[in-house]
């Protein structure tokens, strides 16, 4: 990183230069975690999920970035978040802006987060939106790896989202909306590369749930899933 950048991004974020520098080199890093196709009942469809991260040991930008949708040569839904991430010991603090592409993309959410670890096998991630018609919305998510051997791993998530408001239109209630419980078994073909499959539950949740009984819509779902990661 040139000396130029660094002076801007320090003056940008109110970190000392001569402080960051101590903390070390600005490097990228990240990847997608995940590169999937779904099968179920109610058809196939495909999801990516990925991170980057520009940053050292203590201050970060990042950006996010999921998409999925059915399977055919397009997105039915896309959305990016970009944050400067401060991290203090196994916990990162977060604060940025979420932009929603599709399907609804005048959307933009002031967002604040959390991510963290426990060991090396458990990491966590919480995030809570403030949108610019002012719905308060959240989702979290936590994640285990349990290894089988030097390379096959098992990896559970448990992820779930909540709204603070009702909003009919959108088919969401207020409490807990929905949530997933997934079982991933992983192989590292190389450090960078792995390739995986198993099973993802979703399911409604709560008056979200009664909401869509009511409108004779889907109320869960359990799918096949494989796919593959790869980080930077």
């Amino acid at each position: 990183m040139t000396s130029v950048a660094m002076a801007v991004l320090c003056h940008a974020f109110g970190v000392p230069r001569a402080a960051a520098q101590d903390e070390g080199a600005w490097a990228l890093s990240g990847g997608f975690d995940l590169i999937e196709t779904r099968s179920g009942s109610d058809g196939d469809v495909f999801l990516l999920d990925g991170s980057f991260s520009y940053g050292n040991a203590t201050d970060q930008i990042m950006l996010m970035t999921q998409g999925g949708g059915a399977l055919q040569p397009q997105f039915d839904e896309v959305q990016m978040r970009l944050f400067y991430g401060h991290t203090v010991g196994n916990t990162t603090w977060l604060v940025g802006v979420r932009k929603d592409f599709k399907p609804h993309p005048r959307d933009l959410h002031a967002t604040v987060g959390v991510q963290g670890t426990v060991g090396t096998r458990l990491s966590w991630e919480t995030y809570v939106f403030l949108s610019d018609d002012g719905q308060v919305t959240g989702e979290g998510q936590v994640i285990y790896q349990l290894p089988i051997t030097g390379r096959l791993y098992l990896e559970p998530r448990v992820a779930a989202a909540w709204s603070a408001t009702s909003d009919r239109g959108q088919g969401v209630a207020s409490g807990l909306s929905e949530g997933e419980g997934a079982l991933r078994l992983r192989y590292r073909l190389t450090p960078k590369i792995n390739i995986y499959a198993g099973v993802a539950h979703e399911r409604l949740l709560s008056g979200t749930r009664r909401l869509a009984r009511a409108s004779g819509d889907t109320l869960q779902s359990t799918m096949a899933v494989i796919g593959f990661g790869f980080s930077l």
